[in-house]
């Protein structure tokens, strides 16, 4: 058990990592877009990093809840505070940022009350873009009896992930005014999350320990990746980061230590933190492509450890509110 929470820590600070290293945006002024290398660096990653965060996600749920038999009330009590409260925060900090900073947004916000309200329900174009993640997170918690369900047959459980399978090849028009809470792109995602819970309900790490396996999965994602097989090569690039942290948390357990634990407060505020690298200090005060490289480290950095900073002092506010907006407890 130890082990596997070793690996699994190592795994999220991974994750996190390289879900803060797409985002970063430094442009080119001769060229007036992201850098290329920017862009080269995160490319190979991109069929990985946001099934992953949703695979983790699906397989904490089996470990924290659905393995400890925990009620559905109890349940959706807990994730409403964890989830939801964040949400509902974040949703008006991004907006009231976005407005404040509005001349040096690239796309600027609109002002208006109706405007604000639907940035609670839409995502695309809207400050709460960012947050699409937390409104299909709550969504797959509210199937949490249909996953415990599942999870008392092993049958209903293959079953259930070939429907996701198949389900994910749907297409849906994301623009549509039927897209609330990103209810009709849910189906793109179901598949990571279910994985999640099978891959630890069954205990498959145990059989991508060794170093064979590591090389094996390496060779299929590039393969998968090269002829652009979406969902196989999604699969494949989750098990390969979990064999590689298997391997890895044998000899550096304590690796991403410094950020691991505050995976979801990274994922919430390290976006603000980056564009005001990108927006101000890169492209206002200190553009010169000879920095460039500083840069793309102090935007990583902000990214990651503004939020931790952050975090840590909001943990020690005694007013429990205020931690649960920031998903703390």
């Amino acid at each position: 058990m130890k082990q596997r929470i070793e690996w699994l820590a190592v795994l999220r600070g991974l994750n996190i990592l390289l879900v803060v290293m797409v985002h970063i945006q430094l442009v080119d002024m001769s060229t007036g877009t992201n850098h290329s290398f920017c862009s080269a660096v995160a490319f190979p990653f991109h069929p990985i990093r946001m099934p992953l965060f949703i695979f983790i996600s699906g397989g904490l749920l089996y470990l924290s809840r659905i393995r400890k038999k925990i009620s559905t009330k109890a349940l959706y009590k807990d994730k409403f505070q964890r989830i939801m409260i964040p949400f509902f925060f974040f949703v008006i900090a991004y907006y009231i940022l976005k407005i404040v900073f509005n001349e040096f947004a690239k796309t600027p916000t609109e002002l208006s009350l109706s405007y604000f309200l639907q940035s609670f329900i839409y995502f695309r174009g809207f400050p709460s873009q960012p947050l699409w993640f937390l409104a299909v997170l709550m969504m797959f918690m509210l199937m949490y009896p249909l996953f415990c369900y599942l999870c008392d047959n092993k049958y209903r459980m293959a079953c259930f992930f070939l429907f996701c399978s198949a389900i994910y090849f749907i297409d849906s028009n994301l623009d549509s005014p039927y897209n609330v809470f990103y209810v009709l792109d849910i189906h793109h995602y179901l598949v990571y999350f279910f994985f999640g819970i099978l891959f630890f309900r069954y205990e498959l790490y145990s059989y991508i320990k060794s170093t064979a396996a590591l090389f094996t999965l390496i060779l299929l994602y590039v393969v998968s990746y090269y002829y652009s097989i979406n969902l196989l090569s999604s699969i494949l690039g989750i098990m390969m980061m979990c064999s590689l942290c298997l391997k890895v948390a044998h000899y550096l357990p304590n690796l991403f230590s410094s950020f691991r634990e505050y995976i979801f407060q990274i994922y919430l505020m390290s976006l603000p933190f980056q564009t005001f690298v990108e927006l101000i200090l890169w492209k206002k005060v200190f553009y010169h492509e000879q920095l460039f490289y500083l840069f793309y480290a102090i935007n990583l950095l902000a990214g990651l450890f503004m939020p931790v900073l952050i975090a840590k002092l909001i943990e020690r506010c005694r007013v429990r509110t205020i931690r649960l907006c920031f998903g703390l407890q």
